[in-house]
């Protein structure tokens, strides 16, 4: 759907959703702004872990499904092979 210059517009103002743009979209059409991207992956996503307690028994085994890296640490979320 298009409008002639001075045409009144009886379409709810549509704005870009991306954080920090808020340009107006005119026929729906993608304002082709930027912005920062979606931050990669972490690499040890989808990784195979085997975890050993001191002693050398073997206490976990599977994939890394979340990795969490907050004040120095690193928490991994790992999905148990049998």
């Amino acid at each position: 759907m298009s409008y002639r210059m001075g045409d009144p517009v009886h379409t709810p103002t549509i704005r870009c959703p991306k954080p920090g743009c808020d340009l107006l979209l005119i026929n729906d059409e993608a304002c082709g702004c930027t912005w920062p991207a979606e931050p990669d992956p972490d690499p040890l996503l989808g990784q195979a872990l085997v975890a050993f307690d001191m002693s050398g028994k073997r206490i976990a085994a599977g994939t890394v499904t979340a990795v969490d890296r907050t004040d120095g640490r690193i928490d991994l979320t790992v999905e148990q092979c049998p």
